[in-house]
């Protein structure tokens, strides 16, 4: 399917910032005005110019919950000109850091919501209609499971609301502890406690606090070391998978560091260790 602009374009921009909206659902985005450089001249877009346009777009959206809390977009679809495409290709690994770092900022201002796992895609104007320097993003609210899978070509990013720092989430309720009689889990232990981990959930984990996130697993006897939510994790039958947040002390898995904002995935069971030891735990298959 060709990637098109529609005709909002041509018929009713009359804003010229770097970002105007041609409807409920699509923005145009002049990465020159973004950059700050004069009218003609070329700017070069890098991961940091479309890090700041998708959180440009996100402080649009406008859409709240039933008690008023933001609800944004969860999937962003950039089109650019082929030849900027063409350019930032290769960087997708910069861009998807970056995103991370823009988007968990700004969901972090606005204590934002999520429908379903958060996606940018970036693709280029097929139908060649589209001028270098200019982009159009195209916004939805998509639950995880209805998501399309990537086409080829395409760079596409998933990041789930937990990666993103930690900052989006959602709605937040009492402590929850995972199903103990729940089939298909594995086991979290730590001196003082245990709890079950249901096999391909998001479950965040640290120290206990008023407010918790949903799907949370309060480390009870943990000290003020260990953050209120200082790591997650995605188990399946044979490995773990476990990341650090932003903000959060230091994440040891099996004697490896993980960095502020990433993860690592490793087999079961797997030890973890929290800000240089102070607190130690483990994961493993429910015996």
């Amino acid at each position: 399917m060709v990637e098109r602009v529609r005709c909002a374009y041509w018929c009713n921009d009359t804003d010229m910032g770097a970002l105007s909206k041609e409807g409920h659902d699509q923005f145009r985005v002049r990465f020159n005005e973004l950059a700050k450089v004069k009218r003609g001249q070329q700017v070069q877009i890098d991961p940091f110019l479309i890090a700041q346009a998708i959180g440009l777009v996100m402080r649009e959206c406008t859409v709240r919950s039933a008690t008023g809390k933001p609800i944004v977009w969860n999937e962003y679809r950039m089109i650019m000109a082929r030849a900027d495409f063409d350019l930032i290709r290769p960087l997708q690994a910069p861009l998807e850091r970056d995103l991370k770092h823009v988007l968990a900022q700004e969901a972090k201002t606005r204590a934002a919501e999520l429908v379903g796992e958060l996606r940018i895609t970036v693709v280029f104007d097929e139908a060649d209609e589209l001028p270098a320097g200019e982009g159009v993003v195209r916004v939805a609210f998509v639950p995880t499971d209805k998501l399309a899978a990537p086409r080829a070509g395409e760079l596409t990013m998933r990041l789930d609301s937990f990666l993103v720092s930690g900052e989006i989430s959602t709605t937040q309720r009492d402590t929850v502890h995972v199903d103990d009689t729940a089939a298909g889990t594995c086991t979290l232990r730590w001196t003082g406690g245990e709890s079950r981990v249901a096999l391909g959930a998001t479950i965040v984990v640290g120290r206990p606090h008023p407010d918790p996130p949903t799907h949370f697993i309060a480390l009870t006897g943990a000290g003020a070391t260990v953050n209120k939510q200082h790591f997650w994790i995605i188990a399946t039958q044979s490995t773990v998978r476990i990341g650090r947040f932003a903000k959060a002390n230091p994440v040891h898995v099996n004697g490896q560091a993980i960095a502020a904002g990433e993860q690592t995935e490793v087999p079961l069971p797997a030890e973890i260790s929290l800000s240089r030891g102070d607190f130690a735990v483990s994961i493993g298959r429910r015996l």
